[in-house]
């Protein structure tokens, strides 16, 4: 039997969330998501404890998984416009403005963070998209994925035509959306239960059962942005990061717990007494003296010999390196490589986990496109931006290992000197999130430079 399937947890679903029709892969993905976070938060046992067992739970699962994150994203990313031709310069620069404000206001640099852990620990991650009329301002709001279920094509797997999310509000909430019902049988401190469904031309809303809207989509498309972790191809859904690491850990917090109880057992000797009849009047304490039968023999067990420890330390070095190798997740990116790196050899050292980080940007792209057009949308036509209907953004990817920033800058003038890039990219390929801004800071400058050296006769 797979110990995973063995220790799994019963699935915990949100309330308000009612799963009785729910199909069989359905319920395969709730259930992964609940033994997923439940391993993350250090359940990671596949049998219950013996009376009077010891045990350390070791978390590295949730190390390894926050250490990825810190790597795809050890600075904030930046967008700019993509493929802007000369005559869409204005729009694209007012765009990369707009959303630079927005993705600042919205604090989307630390959400990015936290969806990057949610999506490697249970396989998804989600975000809600809409405008709010009474503040006037766009919403990106996190959604626990297993609050949503989605309908798909057969012959596009991957574009969700229907997305339903299930959860539950209080009902002075639901009062103030002006969704509470006369029917509804509302008891404070108490959450109704709440299914909103979405496709690109309808919005319908049920409370308790009741249905308080069926609408036009006031936006023209889903409002929901998946973030799968690392997807089948045929799958519109991800795949948790520790579903490789699941016996490793075990194992490693199982010989873990074994040499602690070894060095503790160790530290208080047991007394083995031969040819005794009984222990009585026998002392273990220091400086006791013991009288012993003729023939009898009195020696300390000693567990540290034989190299019996060193076997488990080795043991324990096994599972480290293979959990190293399942996760991708080289001892270097830890910090301690055990000798001094630099330069190529550090980047040789860490490729698996370049490798992984890289994987993982091209599904965040994805994201980003999809969120990204969805807020210039609102910004464009809600919130008075004008935009020109510019939606098109690429992302802009900070280094993934430590570099030197004389060294890009030297390398973004060269290519300007040579015409390869313009001024405006290579100000987008340094990070900054208004490349036409700082281009007519310089021309600017230039003038007025310009100007001095006529007035002094030069």
């Amino acid at each position: 039997m797979d110990s995973r399937s063995a220790s799994a947890p019963p699935a915990r679903w949100p309330l308000g969330v009612d799963r009785s029709g729910a199909d069989a892969a359905e319920e395969a993905r709730l259930r992964r998501y609940a033994a997923a976070r439940a391993f993350a938060e250090g359940d990671q046992w596949a049998t219950p404890p013996r009376r009077g067992e010891s045990r350390i739970t070791v978390n590295y699962a949730r190390a390894v998984v926050r250490k990825t994150a810190a790597y795809v994203f050890p600075a904030p990313v930046t967008f700019r416009a993509a493929g802007a031709a000369r005559q869409e310069e204005d729009g694209a620069a007012a765009a990369e403005r707009a959303l630079a404000a927005a993705v600042a206001a919205l604090d989307l640099g630390a959400l990015d963070v936290a969806l990057c852990i949610e999506a490697a620990t249970v396989g998804d991650a989600a975000v809600k998209v809409t405008w709010d009329a009474e503040g006037d301002a766009p919403v990106v709001a996190p959604v626990d994925p297993a609050t949503l279920s989605a309908r798909t094509a057969p012959d596009r797997p991957r574009q969700a035509l229907e997305i339903t999310q299930r959860y539950g509000l209080p009902p002075e909430r639901l009062a103030a959306l002006g969704w509470l019902r006369d029917g509804h049988y509302a008891v404070p401190d108490r959450l109704l239960p709440v299914s909103e469904r979405w496709t690109a031309d309808r919005w319908q809303v049920e409370v308790a059962g009741q249905m308080v809207r069926d609408g036009e989509n006031p936006y023209g498309w889903i409002p929901y942005v998946l973030l799968p972790n690392d997807p089948r191809p045929h799958d519109l859904w991800g795949r948790s990061d520790l579903e490789d690491l699941y016996d490793a850990c075990r194992e490693i917090n199982s010989r873990i717990s074994t040499l602690s109880r070894i060095l503790d057992l160790s530290g208080a000797p047991i007394a083995v007494l031969e040819n005794v009849d009984g222990s009585e009047g026998i002392a273990i304490r220091p400086g006791a003296t013991w009288e012993l039968p003729e023939g009898a023999r009195a020696y300390l067990l000693d567990l540290l010999g034989g190299g019996g420890v060193g076997l488990h330390v080795q043991a324990l070095d096994l599972l480290f390196r293979a959990l190293h190798d399942l996760s991708e997740t080289p001892r270097t990116a830890f910090g301690d490589s055990g000798r001094n790196l630099s330069g190529a050899a550090l980047e040789v050292e860490v490729q698996p986990l370049l490798q992984k980080v890289a994987r993982k940007r091209r599904v965040w792209d994805a994201f980003f496109r999809e969120r990204n057009t969805r807020l210039l949308d609102v910004l464009d036509r809600f919130g008075g931006a004008n935009l020109g209907g510019w939606r098109r953004m690429e992302a802009v990817w900070p280094s993934v290992l430590p570099s030197d920033l004389d060294g890009q800058v030297r390398n973004a003038a060269l290519l300007v000197e040579r015409g390869i890039h313009s001024r405006r990219s290579a100000v987008a390929a340094l990070g900054g999130d208004d490349p036409e801004g700082e281009f007519r800071k310089v021309l600017e400058e230039l003038s007025l430079t310009a100007v001095g050296a006529v007035g002094e006769g030069r």
